[in-house]
């Protein structure tokens, strides 16, 4: 079945999310694997609040990856609601 030029934009768009997602949880675990790293060398601690925050990272990556892999079998529709869940879990206001 053939996109329309609307549906070809949206994927397009939501390609784009999906890419500034990944790169901004990406980032923010290595920022938390740094700083656990550092804790363990350091202090021989574990800090319990950033192993929470490198979780939730790991979860977005991994909830990204998944709407990658049904990239497509999902609609623009659906895509847009999923992101949209996940950047709400990780862009909190």
């Amino acid at each position: 079945m053939l996109l329309t030029r609307q549906q070809i934009k949206a994927k397009k768009r939501n390609a784009k999310r999906l890419g500034q997602l990944l790169k901004d949880a990406s980032m923010e675990l290595q920022e938390n694997l740094v700083v656990i790293e550092d804790s363990c060398v350091e202090h021989g601690d574990w800090e319990g609040m950033h192993l929470s925050s490198s979780q939730n990272a790991h979860s977005v990556i991994g909830q990204i990856l998944t709407i990658a892999d049904d990239w497509e079998r999902l609609n623009h529709f659906q895509i847009e609601e999923k992101l949209s869940q996940i950047e709400a879990h990780f862009y909190p206001d």
